[in-house]
């Protein structure tokens, strides 16, 4: 693999960021590291032996001087809500295309509203390029494929974490206020929280889901333009920490989605993977290589912008179409 042209990853010290940024050193990279934190930032690059930036997100005409020299933005400082829009609208003022890993509702509506900007301006915005996003993006666009365009369209993931990250227990507390969503009719539709719940079934048995108001939802719709669309977050058992982080090698992952199609024909696939920052950083690492080489203008789900087959290039993991052990369901 050819060293891709300089790209920046904000949040680098971050628990997400850091996995990231180790993982693309790994694959040859020298991503410039930039985040707020100086003290952490400057310990990352010292140990990865990579250059950085230490900057803040509230001088927009600072901001986007610090892009200087970099092609592409992969942000990992979550709660997004606070940094996509920000590192977004530089980036468009730069000219240099804009990545990252949120699976927050309003992050990813604010951001294709975005989409003609990004075309007049030459750019990309990838929101969604981490787990959560990447798995079901992929899969409704696949089964949305498969039934000739999909009247409906449901998706869910069930992640499996080694060490969950504090930035993740922050974005929910702050999107849970926005309530429960779904997209009826082609609109967003508000409802309550907690509403709507239903058992999805996975590869290693059946589990309870209700609709959130996460990102699945609208990268579901741009990839796919199906009018009904659900995103379900999939309940599942706490685990002890220390024997998750013992078990990292072993955790599986799933992705789900269903399509049905306007003459009532079904088609449903799961994606089965392993732990689920290794997946993220995989996948963002790989999004930044496909974002760099195709070079696309406008606002796109990660599915929209590199098809249905994307997620399948991330180590380890498998698409199933067919499960013989547990029943469907009806």
């Amino acid at each position: 693999m050819s060293t891709p042209r300089s790209w920046m990853l904000y949040g680098a010290a971050g628990h997400t960021g850091s996995i990231i940024a180790k993982h693309a050193h790994e694959r040859g990279h020298r991503p410039l590291l930039a985040g707020r934190n100086a003290p952490a930032i400057a310990e990352l690059s010292e140990k990865l032996e990579l250059e950085y930036r230490v900057f803040g997100l509230d001088d927009p005409a600072a901001l986007v001087g610090e892009l200087a020299g970099v092609d592409l933005v992969l942000n990992a400082a979550g709660p997004f809500l606070h940094t996509a829009g920000a590192l977004a609208e530089a980036c468009l003022d730069a000219g240099v295309h804009y990545l990252d890993v949120s699976n927050e509702l309003q992050v990813f509506r604010a951001l294709y509203d975005l989409d003609e900007r990004a075309r007049q301006v030459g750019v990309s915005l990838i929101p969604g390029v981490g787990f959560g996003v990447v798995a079901t993006n992929c899969l409704a666009r696949y089964v949305s494929d498969s039934v000739g365009g999909a009247a409906i369209l449901e998706v869910g993931s069930r992640i499996a974490s080694a060490q969950p990250g504090p930035g993740a227990a922050a974005t929910m507390r702050e999107n849970l206020p926005y309530g429960g969503w779904i997209r009826q009719g082609g609109d967003l539709l508000s409802q309550q929280l907690g509403s709507g719940t239903t058992t999805i079934v996975f590869p290693d048995g059946t589990f309870s889901a209700m609709p959130v108001p996460t990102g699945d939802l609208e990268a579901a719709f741009q990839a796919t333009k199906a009018p009904n669309v659900i995103a379900y977050s999939v309940s599942v058992e706490a685990r002890d920490p220390d024997e998750a982080i013992a078990e990292a090698g072993n955790l599986k992952s799933f992705g789900w989605a269903r399509a049905t199609g306007a003459s009532g024909e079904r088609a449903q696939a799961w994606l089965e993977t392993g732990e689920s920052y290794t997946f993220t950083a995989d996948a963002g690492v790989r999004a930044v290589e496909e974002t760099l080489a195709l070079s696309l203008s406008g606002a796109f789900s990660p599915a929209a912008a590199f098809g249905a087959d994307f997620a399948l290039k991330v180590d380890n993991t498998a698409r199933i179409e067919q499960l013989d052990v547990f029943e469907e369901l009806a």
